[in-house]
This record gives C-alpha cells, sequence and structure tokens, in this order.
C-alpha cells in the first residue's frame, strides 16, 4: 500500500511529517476534496463520482480525520480541505457547539418517559435475578 507525506507549516512553525496510510478508497476521496471553503464539493457530488454511497463517503471522510487529514465540511458547504488557521478554527468551533448539543440532547433523552420505563423494568429485572440467586 503506497503511503502519502503530510506536514503542517503554520506561519514557520515545522511540525514533524507524518507518514500516513491511506485505503485506496480515501485516497480517491481526498484528490477529490477542493483546498479551501470556497471550493467545497457537495458529498453527493463525490460519492456519485466515486459511484459509493453518501454514507459510505461520510464514514470514509471520519476515517481520514482519524489519521489526522484537515478536512472541513457543512450539511450546506460540502467537503473542504483547510488553506488556512482561521478556515480551521471556525470548523473546529461549529463542530464542538454541535457536539455539545448533542450531549444534552442524548442527556435529555435518558429522562424522557421511555428511559424512565426501561430503567424500571432493568431494575426489576435485576432485583428477580437477585432474588433467584440468593434462593
Amino acid at each position: 500500500m503506497e503511503s502519502v507525506q503530510t506536514e503542517l507549516n503554520l506561519n514557520g512553525l515545522e511540525f514533524p511529517d507524518k507518514e500516513t496510510e491511506l485505503t485506496e478508497l480515501e485516497k480517491k476521496v481526498f484528490d477529490l476534496i477542493p483546498l479551501g471553503k470556497e471550493n467545497a464539493v457537495t458529498g453527493s457530488y463525490i460519492a456519485t463520482t466515486l459511484k459509493i454511497g453518501e454514507r459510505t463517503l461520510t464514514d470514509t471522510v471520519k476515517k481520514m480525520r482519524l489519521k489526522h487529514y484537515d478536512i472541513g465540511s457543512t450539511t450546506n458547504d460540502g467537503y473542504w480541505r483547510f488553506k488556512n488557521p482561521q478556515e480551521y478554527m471556525e470548523y473546529m468551533n461549529k463542530a464542538e457547539k454541535e457536539h455539545s448539543g448533542r450531549g444534552k440532547v442524548i442527556e435529555a433523552m435518558r429522562l424522557t418517559p421511555m428511559a424512565r420505563k426501561i430503567t424500571a423494568e432493568m431494575n426489576q429485572t435485576a432485583k428477580q435475578k437477585t432474588r433467584i440467586k440468593e434462593q
């Protein structure tokens, strides 16, 4: 498998080169993602071009980000590679707010009537198992 060299030079600061292996699909996706938010391409464009599903594309981009590739995205604009620190910071601020919002929704969902019912049923089942073991 061929490897790709990546490096970051931010305002004259040199970071070590990092050799990161990309799958064939990741290489194809990366080649279709332009530099700069103003050049962003939609997920449907990339998926159609590569004849893959949009869920496959989303999963592939996630894997690339986990490999430390600088890829930004929004629902409306599509995907792009960061061209400067400002684009990176704007993306990260938005992503952190969305993540925080999702966490709040998950916590609230744990207190819904259905969640309480499930908890009560699980507690009842656990009590019954304890009684059986004690006998």
